[in-house]
């Protein structure tokens, strides 16, 4: 049928139906007498397809495809469905600015806060959509970007290389013009302008080796409007990597799971690095060193002579506390009345002075008695141990003696009170007489089987006794000391304090004597603690640029055992015009991306387990990820090293 005839047919007019023709949609056949065009039925269908696509807006380029088979309608048909919605979006929001606008009562509305308001439903929606639909875009051309085939003949010249391309372009109807010669030959087949490059593949079933042609087109598609070249660029290199990594899935998850597992043990090694340095920082707190004052031998620490050197260097150096003082006297209670000056004491009825001495002993703690609290003293009323510290007169009894000496609490007591001095080098023990004191009984204190030091019948006030001493025109020494460290870091400083105040170490099977000149201090298990917590940090930082070395190690290593068995496909790239920058950066992010991954999971797997805080975390997956990612650049600009010809050929 005539042009005329298919103008009715159809509904196109003449100038279309050629232009059509004129982009390769259509080829009507020639009659041979007069060479006017003969449509045909198919034809016909040709035309009205391409009017019905072209009135759902799909772009000739697209058409071009569907005709060209390669595309199917469907495929073409759904991708413009896309592209249709997204414009429905952006007419949606559009009209409802014009709808808006429509119901304004003035005719000069509020130009500014609209354009405002569409500029951000441009950017809130518009932007992302667009991304999409550029991505989408870019993942169709990268499909029909590449084509291959096989072929028998050898290629081994320029010519030979045409010859099989021409054949394959005559085999599947295509217009075939040669532009550049070569290895890497440039040619036009049907519209569209392709690089081509040859690959020797190595079959199973066959010893010869076969040739692969691998066509690649020069330019993208210019669809759905221009797109920045850059955009392009990062888009294609999105979608390459993305198909890479799932095309090699075993490799990228094996990639994941080494990450994962050597962060994971990087997190726990640092994180005992950080809790041993939290351990000797806690240790102090967790410690009180304390000391006692003993004779030299070791033999005793109450009923002591302790100079006032002693007692005034550690009552004024900061590095002591907590200082338990005690000054012991005996004596005997005054039988009679307090206030008629008759009284009989055991000395006056012919007993011994000594025989029947009961204990009288000085105190400024609790401490001073082992395992003595508060809440084991029975208080008269209003009284506390504050008071009873401050008092000169009182003083607590023992149940004990209270019950023997019928004594209670509000009760006055007479003592008659002696001392023992020290004699010749410490080693004897001198009575010496003092003056009576009466005191009050304020209460009644529980004694403890097994105690320290005994039990003292009568506990005083540790002021009211070196008031005794002084009335009594006596050299004060204390009987018992104990204190605690301040700071149990300043233990050195502290052995020097007690050292310059004449203290000594106890020499065990030495002369026993009264003196006290020795020290006790609890600070072995400080010290071991401290030495064992300070070995073992050491040891994980000693080993600490190991682990380093380690994962650098891995970072060349796992890159280079996954590049393998990939330079024919980088050849292949760079044979075909990409850039050997963009070839290594796809291969570098490839093996970046699942590495990050699962340094991620390996942080946050350490950090579930309590091996690393957040901040640690974050540390740990970024170290690792920087020390891989030198490691994985030196991979690749070792595996970027070859002859991209002697690859392709199989002679590397």
């Amino acid at each position: 049928m005539n042009t005329k005839q298919v103008e009715e047919l159809t509904g196109m007019s003449r100038q279309n139906i050629r232009y059509y023709e004129r982009m390769g949609l259509l080829e009507p056949a020639r009659d041979d007498s007069n060479a006017y065009r003969d449509y045909s039925e198919e034809d016909v269908r040709r035309l009205k397809l391409i009017r019905m696509l072209r009135m759902l807006d799909m772009p000739l380029k697209d058409i071009q495809d569907i005709i060209n088979e390669k595309v199917s309608l469907r495929e073409a048909v759904r991708h413009q469905k896309e592209i249709l919605q997204t414009q429905q979006k952006q007419l949606n929001a559009a009209i409802e600015v014009c709808t808006s606008i429509g119901r304004e009562k003035d005719d000069r509305p509020d130009v500014d806060g609209y354009l405002s308001r569409m500029e951000t439903m441009e950017k809130n929606g518009g932007l992302f959509a667009r991304f999409v639909d550029d991505y989408k875009q870019v993942v169709h051309e990268e499909q029909e970007r590449k084509f291959s085939f096989y072929t028998e003949s050898p290629v081994n010249t320029a010519a030979a290389f045409e010859k099989v391309l021409r054949k394959y372009a005559a085999d599947h109807g295509q217009k075939f013009h040669m532009l550049k010669k070569g290895k890497y030959p440039e040619f036009v087949m049907g519209t569209e302008t392709y690089t081509a490059v040859q690959i020797l593949e190595k079959r199973k079933d066959d010893e010869k080796p076969s040739v692969k042609i691998v066509c690649e087109k020069k330019e993208p598609d210019q669809r759905n409007g221009q797109m920045p070249a850059k955009r392009r660029r990062a888009l294609r290199g999105i979608h390459i990597v993305a198909t890479n990594i799932r095309r090699y899935g075993r490799k990228s998850i094996l990639n994941l799971l080494l990450s994962m597992l050597t962060v994971m043990i990087l997190a726990f090694y640092l994180g005992n690095i950080a809790g041993t340095r939290r351990q000797l920082e806690e240790i102090p707190e967790k410690f009180t060193i304390s000391g006692e004052i003993w004779n030299g031998c070791g033999e005793m620490n109450h009923g002591l002579f302790i100079s006032h050197r002693v007692l005034d260097d550690l009552y004024e150096s900061p590095l002591f506390g907590s200082i338990a003082e005690s000054a012991e006297l005996v004596g005997n209670i005054a039988m009679g009345d307090p206030d008629s000056g008759e009284l009989d004491s055991e000395e006056k009825n012919g007993t011994d002075p000594g025989e029947n001495d009961i204990s009288l002993t000085g105190v400024n703690r609790t401490e001073c008695l082992e395992g003595m609290k508060d809440e084991d003293i029975a208080w008269g009323d209003g009284v506390d141990w504050e008071s009873f510290q401050k008092s000169s007169d009182t003083c607590l009894v023992s149940e004990i003696f209270a019950k023997e000496s019928g004594l209670a609490i509000g009760d006055t007591v007479r003592f008659d009170l002696a001392r023992y001095s020290q004699g010749l080098a410490g080693v004897t023990l001198t009575r010496e007489e003092l003056l009576p004191e009466t005191f009050r009984v304020e209460g009644i204190y529980k004694e403890a089987a097994g105690r320290d030091g005994g039990n003292p019948e009568v506990l005083l006030p540790l002021d009211a006794v070196k008031g005794i001493y002084e009335k009594n025109d006596k050299v004060y020494f204390a009987s018992a000391l104990s204190f605690e460290l301040t700071d149990p870091m300043m233990l050195n400083e502290a052995k020097k304090a007690l050292s310059d105040a004449g203290l000594k170490e106890i020499i065990y099977g030495s002369p026993n004597s009264y003196v006290g000149i020795g020290v006790k201090l609890t600070d072995s298990v400080f010290i071991r603690s401290m030495e064992s917590a300070d070995r073992s940090l050491t040891l994980l930082e000693s080993f600490l640029p190991f682990i380093f070395l380690i994962v650098a190690a891995a970072g060349y290593i796992i890159p280079s055992l996954l590049f393998q068995n990939r330079r024919e496909e980088y050849a292949v790239m760079r044979a075909l015009g990409t850039g050997s920058r963009f070839c290594s950066l796809l291969l570098y992010a490839e093996h970046i991306l699942p590495a990050a991954a699962g340094a991620l999971a390996g942080a946050a797997a350490g950090m579930a387990a309590g091996a690393v805080d957040a901040v640690d975390a974050f540390l740990v997956w970024g170290s690792y990820l920087a020390v891989y990612m030198l490691g994985a650049a030196a991979a690749m600009w070792r595996f970027g090293r070859f002859s991209i010809a002697s690859v392709l050929s199989h002679r590397d």
